[in-house]
């Protein structure tokens, strides 16, 4: 398991792009946060978006292995 992005804060209503490596794709991600969040892919990257209604929410981004 590594760690992509470790307690990294996403301002509300922003997104966090992760840069698509090999064959990486949204399924092969654990995503430990405290809110609510989208995840989605798009082109070249995966794309997490804060969705909490109120405030920033911290997020730790690990790979499944």
């Amino acid at each position: 398991m590594a760690i992509l992005k470790d307690s990294v804060i996403i301002p509300l209503n922003r997104q966090l792009f992760i840069q698509k490596e090999g064959v990486l794709t949204k399924e092969d991600l654990i995503i430990e946060t405290d809110g609510e969040y989208l995840l989605f892919e798009k082109g070249e990257h995966i794309i997490v978006k804060n969705n909490d209604c109120c405030r920033g929410i911290k997020v730790t981004i690990k790979t499944k292995e």
